[in-house]
């Protein structure tokens, strides 16, 4: 269940994302012009009124209005700062050098565990591959 709401809501961001939003209000904007448009013509006059672009209706303007301003803004906000860049020198820094040994493995200081359990009997077939 959860997955299944996680999926939806993906969907929902990358219909978002991609306009999606104002595909549906131009949808709605285009079914209430050929509706009001029929009203007094024939449908295919009211079809090529609608989709002709010369006599928009309001919610189109809005539309195409909201479009340009979110185009306008920019997706990610730009600063004024410039990178720095330290530059050091070749004993800043640096540490010095510890006397211990870091090799693999440890010298010694740690004791290990023996294993006291048997194997499983019998030997699961996976292992015999």
């Amino acid at each position: 269940m959860l997955r299944n709401l996680g999926l939806s809501l993906m969907c929902l961001a990358m219909f978002s994302i991609a306009g999606g939003h104002w595909a549906v209000l131009q949808t709605v904007a285009w079914v209430q012009m050929v509706g009001e448009y029929s009203k007094t013509a024939t449908m295919a006059e009211a079809l090529e009124k609608t989709f002709s672009g010369k006599a928009p209706c309001s919610l189109c303007e809005q539309i195409a209005e909201a479009k340009q301003q979110e185009e306008k803004s920019p997706a990610t906000l730009k600063t004024d700062k410039k990178a720095e860049i330290f530059l050091l020198t070749e004993t800043d820094g640096l540490k010095k050098r510890v006397g211990r040994d870091f090799s693999y493995p440890p010298s010694g200081d740690q004791t290990f565990q023996t294993r006291f359990d048997a194997p499983p009997s019998p030997v699961p077939l996976v292992f015999l591959a």
